[in-house]
């Protein structure tokens, strides 16, 4: 088996059916399809009984959030590669599977570009296209990844543990940042418009303080508070760049400099 596509709902029963229309029509075959629905109540269970045939397991149980959800997925899956296809989310085109396996792609991570969609409108992503993957961990720290545009490597799960369910919204971005921005695991792009990614989910709606106060603390427990440290003031340093340029180019910094010589050479005397 090559690919487990899994899909989690959570009352979304119109959202969940065009996810399963878009996995149902591709014309690669080698794929099985898990949906993990958090016990709804809004009609999703009639979407997946009318589409069982269609659907390789499936389960509906109470979860204590998403990421409980996804490992329920990836427990239940047997393919070598996982994606993860929220409910909402649907495939480009009939072809995207075939395409992003074409030529035997080996890397730990398979990527290729996502449209985001915000009422109705489509964006074109392609940010993976020339993204220099080997000395990531900056970059990853620094930015969120899509996981709609990622197929990953069962081995990662394996290596680097299953998804952090105390999280709310970070564990897909603790999983990138170990095993690409510390381990280098191998990123095989693929020029291939993969998925509309629905932005009312809620990695989109959150907030973006609350994201980052989530990344910090990942990075804390994973990788030393020294790197931790580095790794945020090389952020608010990026963030807050228009500062120290403002300072620059005013001459303010020279003269505060000088004060500050001045003052330590009269107090030392």
């Amino acid at each position: 088996m090559k690919l487990s596509v899994i899909t989690i709902n959570l009352n979304n029963k119109d959202g969940l059916q065009q996810t399963i229309d878009s996995v149902v029509g591709q014309t690669f075959v080698d794929y099985e399809f898990i949906v993990i629905d958090g016990q709804s109540t809004d009609g999703s269970l009639d979407i997946i009984e009318k589409n069982k045939d269609n659907i390789s397991q499936w389960l509906s149980e109470p979860d204590t959030g998403v990421y409980q959800a996804m490992n329920k997925g990836i427990e239940l899956a047997k393919g070598e590669y996982l994606y993860f296809l929220n409910s909402g989310d649907r495939l480009y085109s009939d072809l995207v599977f075939e395409k992003m396996f074409a030529g035997q792609p080996q890397g730990a991570f398979i990527c290729g570009n996502f449209y985001t969609e915000n009422r109705g409108e489509l964006v074109l992503n392609t940010l993976y296209k020339d993204r220099d993957w080997t000395f990531a961990l900056y970059d990853i720290y620094s930015t969120y990844l899509c996981h709609q545009a990622f197929f990953i490597h069962r081995s990662n799960f394996e290596k680097y543990g299953k998804y952090s369910e105390d999280l709310k919204i970070s564990a897909d971005w603790e999983l990138f940042l170990m095993a690409i921005g510390v381990h280098r695991e191998a990123v095989d792009y693929r020029d291939v418009d993969m998925v509309i990614y629905n932005q009312e989910g809620l990695s989109s709606t959150i907030g973006g303080q609350f994201i980052y106060q989530e990344k910090k603390k990942v990075a804390r427990r994973r990788l030393s508070v020294k790197l931790a440290d580095q790794l945020d003031r090389m952020y608010y340093l990026e963030q807050n760049g228009y500062v120290v340029d403002t300072v620059k180019n005013s001459g303010l910094l020279s003269f505060l400099v000088r004060i500050y010589c001045w003052l330590k050479r009269s107090f030392s005397h």
